[in-house]
């Protein structure tokens, strides 16, 4: 998987997110949390069911997201999403 380099990884917002662990063996804390929220926030939009997948996202060790939670990040864009 490729490694993040967008400019979400600063994003602030993301420190408020739980660090992470692991995920079925694969570094949870790697995938980016602000990739996670791109898709949530983009399946919410489409109208698709909640179903992150971490296997899909870009890795970021960088900044804001840094070992943040992906679920969680997911879940946030998600919810927003859903807002008109």
């Amino acid at each position: 998987m490729a490694w993040c380099k967008k400019s979400h990884r600063k994003d602030p917002k993301f420190k408020n997110l739980t660090f992470s662990e692991e995920f079925f063996g694969e570094p949870e804390r790697w995938k980016c949390a602000g990739c996670a929220y791109e898709q949530g926030f983009n399946d919410a939009k489409a109208g698709l069911p909640n179903n992150p997948r971490l296997n899909k996202l870009d890795q970021s060790q960088a900044s804001a997201v840094r070992h943040r939670n992906p679920i969680e990040g997911y879940n946030m864009g998600y919810n927003d999403g859903l807002k008109p």
